[in-house]
């Protein structure tokens, strides 16, 4: 998957589309951001106003990327979610949210108990070999403290951090700027559901490359994280959710 990378192209930006974009900014909080920045989108965009018409308020104050989990706000520490996307990771929802359960049925998602339960529990549980490993390296070499610190990093040093840690990559990085720690402009083309509707309503159905997908998230800068989400949740709307990147 490509790393997406920010540019200086936000036309029709609103004055204060810097507060919106960055929850530390400002004082608004992030219904009244959300809600601003899908009033831009909308006036950029038929398809965006339509979306907005249909699903209301993207679920980015959600601590969950899963459109089958969205009943309402919640709340997951830094390391939890983390976690929760290592577990999504080339997974259906339906599978993955059926293992994550038995997870947080069988410990908290911190480091000490989860290295606790042991390669077998976790196995039984239903987590891979290879996913087994890079928990164990995540539980021994990264604290919840260091986790805690990304949220006053840029975008680009939350993503080095996130894909520089083993068996995470940009989906991982995408996820946790997103909905943990509310960025306004990622865009996660290496999401199959996000592509997939992208092409459908972008480029009537046709198989693009990756940088076309890139491309194709230009003028919904700087809120492609609301376009993103408005293209899941249709996906998700349509029964056609699949397997994570």
């Amino acid at each position: 998957m490509e790393e997406v990378r920010a540019s200086s192209g936000d036309a029709d930006r609103p004055t204060d589309s810097g507060d919106l974009r960055q929850p530390e900014h400002g004082n608004a909080n992030l219904e009244d951001r959300l809600d601003a920045a899908i009033a831009v989108l909308g006036r950029r965009s038929g398809l965006m106003r339509s979306f907005a018409a249909r699903y209301g308020r993207p679920r980015l104050y959600r601590d969950s990327f899963d459109p089958g989990r969205s009943n309402g706000p919640t709340h997951q520490h830094a390391y939890g979610f983390l976690v929760e996307t290592l577990i999504y990771q080339q997974l259906s929802g339906s599978s993955a949210r059926a293992i994550l359960a038995r997870l947080v049925e069988a410990a908290p998602l911190e480091p000490e108990v989860l290295l606790a339960l042991g390669a077998d529990r976790l196995r039984a549980i239903g987590l891979s070999a290879p996913k087994i490993r890079t928990l164990e390296r995540l539980c021994k070499q990264v604290t919840p403290e260091e986790l805690d610190q990304l949220n006053v990093l840029d975008d680009a040093a939350v993503r080095r951090f996130i894909v520089g840690l083993h068996g995470f990559g940009d989906w991982s990085a995408d996820m946790y700027l997103m909905f943990h720690l509310h960025r306004f402009d990622v865009w996660p083309v290496g999401d199959l559901a996000m592509r997939r509707s992208v092409q459908r309503h972008l480029a009537d159905g046709a198989v693009l490359s990756l940088d076309e997908v890139v491309a194709l998230g230009d003028p919904f800068r700087p809120f492609r994280s609301l376009a993103a989400w408005y293209f899941w949740a249709d996906d998700h709307a349509q029964g056609l959710g699949g397997a994570k990147s």
